[in-house]
């Protein structure tokens, strides 16, 4: 009987919607996305991840903009050695995310509480071995609120990197958001002992 009660409470809380209250100006985004996990099961032997985490700042309503890290390690064993060739990547970018409205340019969410969404970035990336080069990326996304300031995303995303050792690919991210409201960042300011 709990578990019935326990689920019918979180769908409940999940059917509310989401409120613009978490896409409004001045209020602030963290989190990080994995990207291009590869376990290289099989003949393959190689293993790869991309962490990248993200800061940003709602300039408008729906609009935000800010940073974004990226991570990278990849390894892959040698033929017929017992070493792996290992390689570091990472990227500093600004990035800017628009969040559709419901409706909006013939755009409908899947579900009450969540929302799609477009990202760009620019920036630099290298990579070991390699120099500096240009890095951008785009792609369409959905962020599903889990609660109204926790997000799980899913995006989408176009990502090249221009130079020495230039590639481009196409990648799935999975992440989460925190959403900050810019009252609770005044209040975390002003008197840090009452959280």
């Amino acid at each position: 009987m709990k578990k019935i009660l326990f689920a019918s409470a979180l769908l409940f809380a999940c059917s509310i919607g989401v409120s613009k209250a978490q896409l409004e100006e001045g209020n602030v985004l963290i989190g990080a996305q994995l990207a291009n996990i590869d376990f290289g099961f099989g003949s393959g032997n190689s293993f790869s991840i991309n962490l990248s985490p993200q800061v940003g700042y709602f300039i408008e309503d729906n609009i935000a903009i800010g940073g974004l890290f990226n991570l990278g390690y990849q390894t892959a064993r040698v033929s017929g050695s017992s070493k792996g060739n290992n390689i570091f990547n990472y990227a500093i970018n600004g990035f800017g995310r628009y969040y559709f409205n419901p409706g909006e340019k013939g755009i409908n969410n899947l579900l009450n509480h969540g929302r799609f969404f477009a990202e760009a970035n620019a920036g630099i990336a290298g990579s070991t071995g390699n120099a500096i080069g240009l890095n951008i990326g785009f792609g369409p996304g959905y962020a599903y609120f889990i609660t109204p300031n926790v997000a799980l995303e899913t995006l989408v995303k176009y990502n090249g990197n221009f130079g020495d050792g230039a590639k481009s690919g196409l990648g799935l991210n999975l992440g989460f958001k925190i959403h900050l409201p810019s009252g609770k960042l005044k209040q975390m300011r002003d008197n840090p002992g009452s959280l």
